[in-house]
């Protein structure tokens, strides 16, 4: 049996996404695996999760967005000693609606093709150009262009330690001479698989969950948004399947 760890980082409005997606990760999972998952969160998950799901609570605050999503390479290093196999990382607000296994994501290096890798995300924000920027892929690059999720990424431990490393040292060197790439962490992450490609590239008709979906809450970057009904009615159904559409929680 293999041991697969699961992070979520979700503080502030993120907390409710972020318990969503543990629900209905092990409510449509139906592999052999062992799952555990790895929550820094500023909120304690006891109260708002039914028996039975592995996790463990690592205690986190951010004062705003970028510093929330740029916390991600930090978090999953300091899970270095941890017992898992693979690791994998996955945005909070990431839904989920039909059954699956691990098959699709399991792999020594993975990644997911970008829903906009194709149209708008390379138009409109695309790689990091700065060639003073860690994150910087030349325009004339060779290599194939494949624009990928910062909201999706796994790798074994041992190799995702060595990735969380090496980006944050980018992330470091750019920060010494006070620079912040167009997409943030995600800049970092399409320059190191555009020079190491995955193993697995997940494709999008491949990709089984609902990428950056809300559910209708608010603008989730903003750390004062309020979630406090929404917090009542997790407790309160905390061994209920739930989703959360405009803004409302779903009992299904």
């Amino acid at each position: 049996m293999k041991k697969i760890g699961i992070v979520i980082l979700c503080t502030n409005a993120y907390f409710v996404l972020g318990i969503r997606f543990v629900k209905r990760f092990m409510h449509f999972y139906k592999g052999n695996e062992k799952i555990i998952f790895y929550l820094f969160t500023d909120t304690d998950p006891k109260d708002y999760l039914p028996e039975g799901i592995k996790y463990e609570y690592i205690y986190t605050t951010n004062k705003n967005w970028v510093d929330g999503t740029n916390l991600k390479f930090i978090s999953i290093l300091s899970l270095e000693d941890r017992d898992v196999d693979y690791l994998y990382f996955f945005d909070a607000d990431t839904n989920i609606d039909k059954d699956f296994t691990e098959e699709w994501f399991l792999g020594e290096s993975v990644a997911g093709q970008h829903y906009g890798d194709q149209s708008w995300m390379k138009e409109k924000k695309g790689y990091e150009r700065n060639p003073r920027s860690k994150a910087y892929i030349p325009l004339d690059t060779t290599l194939p262009q494949v624009y990928v999720y910062g909201a999706f990424f796994g790798f074994s431990k041992d190799k995702m330690m060595e990735f969380c490393k090496l980006m944050r040292e980018w992330q470091l060197a750019d920060k010494q001479w006070g620079y912040e790439p167009g997409c943030n962490d995600e800049s970092y992450i399409q320059k190191y698989f555009h020079y190491n490609p995955p193993e697995k590239l997940v494709l999008c008709p491949q990709f089984k969950f609902i990428i950056s979906d809300k559910g209708g809450i608010g603008e989730t970057r903003i750390p004062s948004l309020n979630i406090t009904e929404l917090k009542k009615g997790l407790q309160k159904n905390k061994d209920k399947l739930i989703n959360i559409q405009h803004g409302k929680l779903i009992i299904e």
